[in-house]
């Protein structure tokens, strides 16, 4: 634990140490979707984890399928109910080992199994991971936050000033965590669309709640599903982390879908849909997110160059022009959205509908800002600047940086912006 330990924070200083005083850069994030592993495991005689897909064994037979034991594990699959066991499957049946020839599993030498008189595998300590000295573990607490404190201090040694963005596992809790001891820090948890992410096809009136294991079915379910998801994280921030701010550290959705159907029609039309509902779900709730991804070397026969993900918001292989900034874009008419950059005050509420083009945005004035509201009105969904409706005081347009400067007046305190597609 420490020659890793001390070898990761190392490395992550030294890419500090060349990035800090930079302008674009205002921090680094500690982890990307940290595992637990085995700590807090219950039983080892259980399957879980985020999500079962496929064959699933269990900790123990994991141990002796790397031991050369046949093993008979679950196989599980997505239908229309939600993850269900479909069946059993023999893995192994040669007893192929993953150990080197003389050495012993190492959780067999720790005493977690070992072998009867008959050879036959038994489990001696089915809760090995979930208890220390006598008492239940809590990874979040126990583990991922001594880490994230150890990362802090290292990282802050170079560059004080620095923005931490903390995640933990997906689909768990985040460390508790005192803004007073350790400021400047920001939750970021990761979320998908994980139907759409694992199925790679999109369906409108299908999604899934990973908390609790649920299909929801109905386009509006799904979309006040997905706003509620969204609000559990942001909710995790105030409940255990002091209320420090939460920023979505990753998003986004699949473009291969449906066998990569587009790649061969040009229409991402279904993309732009799927992207839209976890666009609006953020947008519910005033959410910052940071959209995964853009791989400039992408391509529709490897996609982004890793086990086989395709999640760019563009590719080489859709690009026509490379003078036109738009062109080699997918779906940009749901990833190209108006939204304010900067706020007088404290924002509201906020939608847009990439059909119509209709966004609206509310917000209440801080009395003590006198700089002007700052909407980024994108060219794309409105390329005569579209028509611009104030609840009240007003605007005026910069064409070439694509924003609308709005000045509120003081005889009210919430106001009201809507940007319209012109008929």
């Amino acid at each position: 634990q420490e020659f890793l330990q001390r070898h990761y924070l190392n490395a992550i200083k030294q890419v500090v140490q060349r990035l800090k005083g930079l302008p674009h850069v205002v921090g680094y994030d500690t982890m990307n979707e940290p595992s637990p592993g085995y700590i807090g495991w219950p039983d080892l005689n259980a399957t879980g984890g985020l999500l079962r897909l496929g064959e699933s064994p269990t900790p123990f037979q994991a141990m002796l399928l790397g031991s050369g034991f046949p093993q008979q594990v679950e196989v599980w699959q997505i239908g229309l109910t939600g993850v269900r066991r479909r069946g059993w499957r023999l893995i192994d049946p040669g007893g192929v080992r993953a150990w080197r020839e003389g050495q012993e599993c190492l959780w067999r030498e720790n005493g977690v199994w070992d072998l009867a008189g008959d050879g036959t595998p038994r489990l001696l300590r089915p809760h090995h991971f979930a208890r220390v000295g006598g008492r239940p573990v809590d990874f979040a607490d126990d583990y991922l936050r001594p880490f994230l404190r150890r990362f802090a201090g290292e990282v802050r040694a170079v560059d004080p000033d620095a923005i931490l963005f903390l995640e933990a596992p997906p689909g768990q809790q985040p460390p508790r965590w005192d803004p007073a001891e350790i400021p400047n820090v920001v939750h970021a948890p990761h979320w998908y669309d994980g139907a759409t992410l694992i199925t790679r096809r999109f369906i409108p009136f299908l999604g899934a709640d990973f908390d609790t294991g649920r299909l929801i079915l109905g386009r509006k379910r799904v979309q006040r599903s997905f706003a509620a998801q969204l609000a559990r994280l942001q909710a995790q921030a105030r409940e255990r982390m002091g209320g420090i701010p939460t920023l979505l550290g990753e998003f986004g959705i699949p473009f291969d879908l449906n066998g990569k159907r587009a790649y061969r029609t040009g229409d991402f039309a279904r993309q732009a849909q799927a992207l839209d509902r976890t666009f609006r779900a953020l947008e519910a709730n005033l959410l910052s997110g940071t959209l995964w991804n853009y791989t400039a070397d992408n391509d529709n026969l490897r996609g982004d160059r890793w086990n086989g993900e395709d999640l760019s918001i563009f590719s080489r292989d859709q690009q026509a022009d490379p003078q036109d900034l738009n062109s080699g874009g997918r779906a940009l008419e749901a990833v190209v959205r108006p939204y304010p950059s900067k706020v007088a005050g404290e924002p509201l509420e906020m939608s847009f509908d990439y059909r119509s083009g209709t966004f609206e945005f509310t917000f209440r004035h801080d009395p003590a800002v006198q700089a002007p509201t700052e909407l980024f009105v994108p060219r794309l969904h409105y390329p005569d600047g579209g028509e611009v409706r104030v609840s009240d005081g007003e605007y005026e347009r910069d064409e070439a940086a694509q924003v609308v400067l709005y000045r509120h007046s003081l005889d009210r305190p919430v106001h009201r912006i809507g940007v319209y597609r012109r008929r």
